[in-house]
């Protein structure tokens, strides 16, 4: 693990032009892929998924594997793929996953990309006795100044190594807030990161919904004091109840209310690029294709509706005021 070093000085935010509507792509979602050909303006790939991990003590190697990277471009038939990445923990204190890096690399050596995106959030640390500890699931970054020192340098290294608009994803977290300095909240920190960056947000509406139900927040004000110009990208999905929490699972049909977020916020984004329907191939028998086809079918009408007003939309409908009732 490295530290980055980058320029004083946050580069240029360059949102990429719209895409559409977009599907996260697994093995497993080949059919529904195919079913909805007509439906899909782009496929998310994730390089973790298509290699093979070596570990060499505390260092992993990921090796791209041919055949499923094939697969995987075959099933875009001529549409873009955008890299979405699992593993990078670009929060961790002693630096981001190399071998995620070289990975994304690989991938770029080959194939290129309209952007990339990532999950803010950590997944690994170390021990009290130095050993590297994977999480295995993306864990929130405290809302600090400390974190943003950690995070904007390696943001703005991502986007200038890559040349392609770099995103961060909003993630779910199940316990309170860790503390936070002058009052940052997680929009706040949001806010803070894009400007100090240049980078731009992966939205995820499902992960905003589950925190908002988890914590007792009201998701719509939480978004009318986000920086919805630097949103490229927006994530839609359903999941699970377990133990009380709403779990980000991708595993069902997107609820209600996030639809309801999803038709607030896109006339809101001037630069939307694209709408992801999220889901994991484990969960495809469950909903099957016509379950899929529906979420792609209503995320596209909905694309359809405000694509106009999206890349109109003025200042003021953007930045609406929010009162707590």
């Amino acid at each position: 693990m490295k530290k980055v070093q980058s320029a004083l000085h946050a580069p240029q935010f360059a949102p990429p032009e719209k895409i559409g509507i977009g599907f996260t792509y697994q093995s497993g979602l080949r059919p529904a892929v195919e079913a909805a050909r007509g439906l899909i303006d782009f496929l998310v790939i994730s390089p973790e998924l298509l290699c093979r991990e070596r570990a060499d003590g505390d260092r992993r190697q990921f090796k791209l594997r041919k055949p499923l990277i094939d697969d995987a471009l075959s099933a875009c038939d001529g549409r873009p793929a955008v890299v979405h990445g699992l593993e990078l923990s670009i929060g961790t204190v002693e630096g981001w996953e190399d071998a995620c890096v070289d990975l994304i690399d690989e991938f770029a050596r080959h194939y290129s990309f309209p952007w990339l995106s990532e999950h803010l959030s950590f997944m690994q640390t170390r021990d009290a006795n130095g050993a590297v500890l994977y999480a295995g699931a993306p864990l929130p970054l405290p809302l600090t100044e400390a974190a943003l020192d950690i995070v904007v340098p390696r943001a703005r290294a991502l986007g200038a190594r890559y040349g392609v608009p770099f995103l961060l994803e909003n993630v779910t977290h199940y316990l309170p807030d860790l503390p936070a300095d002058g009052g940052r909240d997680e929009i706040t920190f949001l806010n803070d990161l894009t400007e100090r960056s240049g980078c731009g947000l992966l939205l995820d509406l499902y992960n905003l919904y589950c925190n908002a139900c988890n914590h007792g927040f009201d998701a719509e004000c939480a978004l009318s004091r986000l920086r919805l110009d630097r949103v490229v990208e927006i994530h839609v999905a359903g999941g699970a109840t377990h133990g009380g929490f709403m779990m980000d699972v991708h595993s069902d049909l997107v609820p209600e209310p996030v639809w309801d977020l999803l038709n607030w916020t896109v006339p809101r984004t001037q630069n939307l690029a694209g709408i992801t329907y999220e889901l994991l191939e484990q969960a495809f028998p469950v909903l099957g294709i016509d379950g899929v086809v529906s979420q792609l079918a209503r995320a596209r009408q909905i694309w359809t509706k405000h694509l106009t007003t999206s890349a109109h939309a003025p200042e003021a409908l953007s930045r609406q005021a929010c009162h707590d009732a």
